[in-house]
C-alpha cells in the first residue's frame, strides 16, 4: 500500500511537470536558469563557489563525455552529472552507493567494501560492469577492454570531482562494451593557487581513510598529487582490505596553441573478498559470518598517460593521447564442498559450517577443505588516439564534428595453481615412529603456491574509427548523425591445461583429469559498424527534447571465442538497438528534471548452448535475446527557491520502471537426444524477467544547506522491489525436500519453477529499503561531516552470486574532518 501510494505521487508530480511544460510550450517563459544541480537531474541547487577554484585555463585540457551544464542541451540522449557538491555533502565509500542514485541503473555487491563494481543499465548485466565502459578522465579502467573487461579494479571515489554517466546515442564516440551506457569519472584539475587538502574520515567496522593532496598552479604548469590509504574490517566477519594509491596529473601550457597533460597512477589493494556465499540458515542465523576466512585477493595497477592538445585555430583543436595501464590479481581461494544430495565430508575438511538449528538437510552444509586455488592473473594494455574536433559552416548550417580514431592492444597472463594440503604437525597414536602417522592441519594453514595446472597467453589488437556530425539545422533545432567502426582481433595460447575436455559437451570430464601440456594457438576476429542517430529541441529556453537510437555493442571475453582446446567458436560480438526519447531542463527556477522512455533490443547474446536449445553442453553460441522497456524520471522541487529563502531546500524523485525480460525459446536438447520425452523437463523461458533487475527503484531526499553559513544536511530513502537470481524467476520453499524425494518428482518441481531454499543459490531476491542521512559545516577552508548508510541496520540479500547469499553492506556511521591550507 504504501509503495503504491508513493508511485502515485511520482505519477501526479510527473503530470505536474508535463503542465508546466506545455505552458512553456505556448509562451517563452523568461525565468532566469535553475543554478546547476549537484546531480543533473535531479538538481541541488547552486554551487558556493570555492576560494580557491581550479585554474580556468587547465578546464580545455580535460577530456569529459558530457562537459557542463549547458552541454547537456547538445546529448541525444538521457545524461547524468554527479557533481562535486552532491560527493562532498554524502561522502560515499564507494562508486555502487552513488551510482544506484542514477536513473535506470542496478548494482550488487559482492566483496567487503565494494571493491569489485557490478554496475548495468536498463536491465542489462551488471556482472563485474563488462556491459558498461567505465572511464577515468577519458582512459579505460578495465582489466582488459577487448577480452576482459572486469572491472576488478574501481577508480577510488574519494578522489573524483565529478562523475558522468550518458546512456543514448551519445556514447557513439567510445568504445567497446557501451550496450549498458558510459561513466566517466573525473579527477581533480590543478587548482590556481598552491593548496593542501587533507580528508580523514573514520567509522564503523573499523573503517578508515584518509587522503593527502597538494598542487597549484606555476607559471605554465599545473600539478596535482595525492596519496590515499583506506581499510576497514568489512562488514561482515573476516573480510578486512585495505587501498594504497598515489596519483599525478600534471598540465603545461607550451603556448597559447599547445598543451601537454600527463597523469601517472599507483594502485594496490588487498582484500579477503571470496566467492563463498552463505546458506540460508547461515543468514537467518547470522548475516555477518563468513566461512572463507582464508581467500585473500591482492591487486596493483599501474597506469601512466600522456596527452597533446593542439588548439588549431579558435574552432579547431586536436587531441592526441597514448595510454597505457599494468595489473595483476592474484586471488588465493580455499576449496570448499557442500553437503549435496548423497555426498560425504571430505577427508581434508578443516572447518564445517552450518545453519544451526536448520541442519540434516541437503545443501545446508559448507565444508571448508585443506587445498585451495591460486588464480594469478597479470594483464597490458596500451593504446594511441587522436581525435579532432571542429566546427565548420555549410551556408545557413553550423556542423560541430568529432572525428577520431584510435589503436589499442590488450595482453593476459592467466594461470592457475593448486595449492596442496599443508600438515603443520604429525601425530603417533601409537608413539613416535610408529604407524599409523596421522597428518594434522590447522584451520588457517593453506598453501602460499601450488602445482601448475592452468598455463596461458591471451591478447587482442583493436582499430576503433568514429564520427559524428551535430547539424544544427535551427538555433533550437539539431540533428546529430554519427557511426563508429570497430575491428579487433582476439588471441588464445593454451600452454596447459587439463588433458580431458569433451568437445560436445563442453565439459572437462569427472574424476582425475591429469594436466598436459598443450601449445596451442587460435585466433578470433570480428569487426562491426555501429550506426547512431539523434536529435535535440530546444522547444523552451531552458527544455530540451531529444531522441535518439544507436547500436551497442560488446566483444566476446577470450573465452567464449576461444574453446579450451583452441578453436575458434567464430562468435560474433554482442549488440544491441537502443532506442529513447526524452525531455530534460529546467521548467522553472525551483523545478527541474528529466523523464526519458526507453526501448532496447539485445541480440547475439553469448550464452551457452544447452540453454538456447543448439547442443548437448555449455558451448557458447550468439543465441541470446531479451527486449528492454522502460521509463526513466528524476525531478528536483527546490522550496528554498519557491519560498525564497536563505536556504536551499531540493526535494528529489528520483524513479525507474524496467520492463526487461527474455525474447528466446528454450528447450533441452540432451533430454530429447537421450530419448527423454517427458515435458517436464523443457522449462521454456521465453517472457520471464531477466536476472538482477528490480521492476520499482524509487529514491526519496529532502536536503537542506544554508547559502551563508555553510551547513547543510540530508535525507534520504531508497526502495529496490524484488529481483530474480535465474532466468526462470525460481521461487524456493521449504518443503521442496519433502515432496521431491525422487527424480521425477524433483523435474516436475523445477518445471513449475521451485526449487529448495536450504542452499542459499536459488530463489527470488527480496525487496527492501534504505534510508541514509548526512549532516556537515564547511566554513572557509575546513569542514566536519557525519555521514549514515542503512541507518535502520537492514539485514538484506544484495546477491546470490557468484556461490550463494552475499549480503548488502550493514550500517555504516561515519565522521570526518577536511582542512584546506
Amino acid at each position: 500500500m504504501k509503495m503504491k501510494l508513493l508511485l502515485n505521487t511520482v505519477l501526479t508530480i510527473t503530470l505536474m511537470v508535463l503542465c508546466e511544460t506545455s505552458q512553456l510550450m505556448a509562451q517563452e517563459t523568461t525565468s532566469k536558469p535553475n543554478p546547476e544541480p549537484s546531480v543533473q537531474a535531479p538538481a541541488e541547487g547552486s554551487e558556493v563557489p570555492e576560494e580557491n577554484s581550479e585554474d580556468p585555463k587547465w578546464k580545455k585540457a580535460e577530456i569529459r563525455v558530457i562537459g557542463d551544464k549547458k552541454d547537456l542541451k547538445r546529448i541525444p540522449g538521457s545524461a547524468t552529472i554527479i557533481t562535486k557538491k552532491f560527493l562532498e555533502e554524502t561522502r560515499p565509500m564507494d562508486n555502487m552507493e552513488v551510482l544506484r542514485r542514477v536513473p535506470g541503473a542496478n548494482i550488487r555487491y559482492q566483496d567487503p567494501a565494494g571493491l569489485t563494481m557490478n554496475l548495468g543499465f536498463r536491465g542489462v548485466s551488471g556482472e563485474v560492469s563488462r556491459k558498461v565502459l567505465v572511464l577515468e578522465d577519458g582512459l579505460f579502467t578495465s582489466l582488459n577492454p577487448y577480452g576482459e573487461p572486469e572491472m576488478y579494479y574501481t577508480p577510488s571515489i574519494e578522489r573524483m570531482e565529478r562523475i558522468e554517466i550518458v546512456k543514448g546515442s551519445g556514447s557513439i564516440l567510445f568504445g567497446p562494451s557501451t550496450i549498458g551506457g558510459v561513466v566517466n569519472f573525473i579527477t581533480r584539475r590543478p587548482p590556481k593557487d598552491p593548496t593542501l587538502n587533507i580528508q580523514t574520515i573514520g567509522g564503523e567496522n573499523a573503517f578508515f581513510s584518509q587522503m593527502v593532496g597538494y598542487g597549484g598552479t606555476f607559471g605554465n604548469t599545473g600539478f596535482d598529487v595525492n596519496v590515499l590509504r583506506k581499510q576497514g574490517d568489512g562488514f561482515r566477519a573476516n573480510q578486512g582490505y585495505f587501498v594504497n594509491e598515489a596519483n599525478v596529473k600534471t598540465i603545461h601550457q607550451l603556448n597559447e596553441k599547445h598543451n601537454i597533460t600527463t597523469k601517472l597512477g599507483f594502485h594496490q589493494q588487498e582484500s579477503q573478498a571470496t566467492y563463498v556465499g552463505l546458506t540460508t540458515g547461515m543468514f537467518q542465523n547470522n548475516p555477518k559470518d563468513n566461512p572463507a576466512e582464508n581467500d585473500k585477493r591482492s591487486i596493483e595497477r599501474y597506469s601512466f598517460s600522456i596527452g597533446h592538445e593542439w588548439a588549431v585555430s579558435e574552432k579547431t583543436k586536436l587531441i592526441t593521447r597514448v595510454y597505457s595501464a599494468y595489473t595483476e590479481r592474484n586471488w588465493a581461494r580455499q576449496n570448499y564442498s557442500r553437503n549435496s544430495r548423497g555426498s560425504t565430508m571430505p577427508t581434508d575438511t578443516l572447518a564445517t559450517y552450518d545453519g544451526e538449528p536448520f541442519t540434516s538437510r541437503n545443501s545446508d552444509t559448507i565444508w571448508m577443505r585443506g587445498t585451495n586455488a591460486h588464480r594469478d592473473r597479470t594483464y597490458k594494455f596500451a593504446g594511441i588516439e587522436t581525435k579532432l574536433q571542429t566546427e565548420i559552416e555549410t551556408g545557413s548550417i553550423k556542423h560541430e564534428i568529432d572525428l577520431g580514431t584510435r589503436y589499442h592492444v590488450d595482453m593476459a597472463k592467466v594461470q592457475l595453481l593448486n595449492g596442496p594440503t599443508t600438515p603443520d604437525f604429525v601425530v603417533y597414536p601409537n608413539g613416535v615412529g610408529s604407524t599409523p602417522a596421522v597428518l594434522l592441519q590447522s584451520q588457517t594453514s593453506l598453501a602460499n603456491s601450488g602445482e601448475l595446472r592452468d598455463d596461458e597467453r591471451r591478447s587482442a589488437k583493436a582499430v576503433s574509427v568514429y564520427l559524428q556530425d551535430r547539424i544544427r539545422l535551427t538555433e533550437k533545432f539539431s540533428i546529430i548523425p554519427g557511426v563508429r567502426y570497430e575491428s579487433f582481433t582476439q588471441t588464445r595460447s593454451i600452454n596447459r591445461a587439463r588433458r580431458d575436455f569433451d568437445t560436445v559437451t563442453f565439459e572437462y570430464f569427472s574424476g582425475t583429469n591429469p594436466t598436459v601440456q598443450l601449445d596451442k594457438t587460435a585466433t578470433a576476429k570480428n569487426q562491426i559498424v555501429l550506426p547512431g542517430f539523434g536529435t535535440t529541441l530546444d522547444f523552451a529556453r531552458n527544455m530540451t527534447w531529444f531522441t535518439g537510437v544507436h547500436r551497442g555493442f560488446s566483444p566476446p571475453r577470450y573465452e567464449s571465442a576461444i574453446s579450451p582446446t583452441a578453436e575458434d567458436l567464430v562468435l560474433k560480438p554482442e549488440r544491441s538497438w537502443n532506442y529513447e526519447t526524452g525531455v530534460r531542463g529546467d521548467v522553472t527556477e525551483y523545478l527541474s528534471g528529466q523523464l526519458v522512455g526507453y526501448l532496447l533490443n539485445f541480440e547475439d547474446q553469448i550464452i551457452n548452448s544447452s540453454a538456447a536449445g543448439g547442443n548437448l553442453g555449455s558451448r557458447p553460441v550468439n543465441a541470446g535475446r531479451s527486449i528492454h522497456r522502460g521509463v526513466e524520471s528524476n525531478m528536483t522541487f527546490d522550496f528554498g527557491q519557491f519560498w525564497k529563502l536563505n536556504y536551499l531546500i531540493p526535494f528529489d524523485i528520483i524513479y525507474t520502471r524496467t520492463e526487461a525480460k527474455s525474447n528466446q525459446y528454450t528447450y533441452n536438447l540432451g533430454a530429447w537426444t537421450k530419448g527423454d520425452s517427458n515435458p517436464f523437463a523443457h522449462v521454456d523461458t521465453n517472457g520471464n524477467r531477466l536476472p538482477y533487475v528490480s521492476r520499482d527503484i524509487l529514491t526519496l531526499s529532502l536536503g537542506i544547506s544554508s547559502r551563508s553559513t555553510g551547513f547543510y544536511a540530508r535525507i534520504e530513502w531508497q526502495f529496490f522491489s524484488k529481483q530474480f537470481h535465474d532466468l526462470e524467476n525460481s521461487k524456493t520453499v521449504t518443503w521442496y525436500d519433502t515432496v521431491g524425494t525422487t527424480a521425477d518428482s524433483r523435474t516436475i518441481l523445477n518445471y513449475a519453477g521451485i526449487k529448495s531454499d536450504v542452499s542459499g543459490l536459488d530463489g527470488e531476491i527480496p525487496a527492501y529499503e534504505l534510508v541514509n542521512a548526512n549532516i556537515g559545516y564547511k566554513k572557509d577552508n575546513w569542514s566536519l561531516f557525519l555521514s549514515g548508510k542503512n541507518l535502520q541496520d537492514r539485514k538484506y540479500i544484495s546477491s546470490r552470486l557468484p556461490e550463494g547469499i552475499q549480503p548488502g553492506p550493514f550500517r555504516q556511521i561515519n565522521f570526518g574532518v577536511t582542512l584546506q591550507l
